[in-house]
């Protein structure tokens, strides 16, 4: 059994982008360069049926991907994308789950199936490649509540923990070596379609469909610390959503000698930007409406750009840097429910919607101003960004998004200072480009990938 310890500062995670949203508080930017505006750029695609998020390991040019039927590891040293080994898997029953995943210091990939969640580990020999499945964890049947439960999201712990939640708002905690385990139930009738977040002080926040809960990780137990509910929204999911409730994995923004939040979209008609205090409340807050939660600092109505706005929506988690966020807007025209049951009615939608019919417009980006704590908008701007999660580079200072201009899936990149578009890198219209929920990433040397409907894509500076 691996012994439980106490939490440290960093997680057991390395690489430019180990897992999902890139780092357990699911900020989803980087420290790292971007493609920028007079690059000279190479366009190249791999095949793998889908792939929603790519893991770096520690080797720059290794990288493992997840898709419906398979786990795999590309080479990305050359200016080709080279497919070092796969390994095919049973296709999960339901097809998120396998999409949130993470690769650790020791180069192991952990992916969910359905109830389980497996190692995975590359072995050489000779000239060849494999890949082996170490070991595989099965969450107990007791601890199931509902049909068809499966594993959404993971996360790392920062004492390196595995942290899974199921669709039915189940927390799973287990050692790397699955030899430990604990769970935690968010309690009856809430259902999670999207990741988690863990910050360094082992609270674990769950966003289902009607609450965000904090838990806390002591290293052995799981204890409930809070709850708080928020605007869900319909009972029944908007075109192209997964699920009801928040559209969001929650994201963590602020640093220990600042203020700190839990940042995520809400479910309303005209969604908006919620901050939820994370640790202690301060002393003299008041709830910033009548029947609002104290813990909740900020409800900010995203409306990119346009007065009149009356309905906003997004699917992607919200973009963090600092004290600033940014949304994409995925209000899609197109809706199939009425012909179409269940996800396929929301994979038709997505699909199209890079077309001028049904995709959506809209990116904005806002502030938590300090000194007068509410949220503010820095600006706005009527691109589109039809269905990918963004980035942000720091070094660059842009923030990208798998965009569409006249039909044309395009890389799109805003200056983060004033909204201006000043990278547009064109692909292509058909499938194979369409980034379908996947996380747009930058990965070493100025690389931005993306998983497809079809592969995956990488853009490159090409000197």
């Amino acid at each position: 059994m691996m012994n439980p310890r106490s939490i440290p500062i960093w997680p057991t995670l390395h690489g430019p982008w180990p897992m999902s949203h890139r780092n357990p508080y699911n900020q989803a930017s980087s420290p790292l360069k971007g493609i920028e505006p007079n690059d000279n750029v190479q366009v190249s695609w791999q095949s793998a049926w889908p792939s929603i998020t790519l893991a770096f390991s520690d080797d720059p040019h290794r990288v493992w991907g997840s898709t419906f039927k398979s786990v795999y590891q590309v080479d990305l040293s050359d200016s080709d994308i080279n497919k070092l080994a796969t390994q095919a898997l049973n296709q999960p029953e339901n097809g998120i789950s396998g999409a949130y995943t993470l690769v650790d210091s020791e180069g192991k990939f952990f992916s969910p199936r359905d109830l389980i969640l497996s190692r995975f580990s590359q072995v050489n020999e000779g000239n060849d490649s494999r890949i082996v499945t170490e070991d595989s964890f099965s969450i107990p049947q007791a601890y199931l509540t509902m049909a068809g439960e499966h594993i959404v999201g993971v996360n790392m712990t920062y004492d390196g923990f595995i942290a899974m939640a199921t669709s039915a708002g189940l927390l799973v905690v287990v050692s790397r070596d699955f030899h430990f385990h604990t769970a935690l139930s968010m309690g009856v009738n809430q259902s999670v379609s999207n990741s988690i977040a863990i910050d360094e002080e082992g609270g674990i926040y769950v966003l289902t469909n009607k609450q965000l809960h904090r838990v806390q990780w002591n290293g052995v137990q799981l204890a409930h610390l809070w709850s708080t509910t928020y605007e869900s929204g319909p009972d029944e999911p908007l075109p192209g959503r997964l699920g009801t409730g928040s559209g969001s994995t929650p994201t963590l923004m602020g640093k220990q000698d600042g203020d700190k939040f839990v940042v995520f979209t809400d479910g309303g008609e005209l969604m908006n930007l919620v901050l939820v205090w994370r640790d202690a409340i301060p002393d003299d807050w008041q709830p910033i409406g009548e029947g609002k939660d104290r813990r909740i600092a900020a409800e900010f109505p995203i409306t990119f750009g346009i007065e009149e706005a009356t309905r906003s929506v997004s699917e992607q988690s919200v973009l963090v840097r600092g004290y600033s966020a940014m949304v994409v807007d995925n209000h899609y025209s197109l809706d199939t429910s009425d012909w179409l049951d269940g996800p396929n009615a929301g994979a038709i939608t997505v699909l199209f919607s890079n077309l001028g019919f049904n995709a959506p417009y809209g990116v904005e980006k806002m502030s938590w101003n300090r000194q007068t704590q509410q949220v503010e908008s820095d600006w706005a701007n009527q691109e589109s960004c039809p269905n990918g999660i963004p980035t942000m580079s720091v070094a660059s200072n842009i923030a990208y998004c798998w965009g569409q201009r006249n039909a044309k899936w395009t890389l799109l990149g805003f200056d983060w200072d004033t909204g201006e578009t000043v990278v547009e890198v064109p692909m292509g219209y058909g499938v194979r480009y369409n980034s379908t929920y996947a996380a747009t990433q930058i990965g070493h040397d100025g690389q931005i990938l993306s998983g497809t409907l079809l592969g995956l894509i990488r853009i490159e500076p090409n000197d």
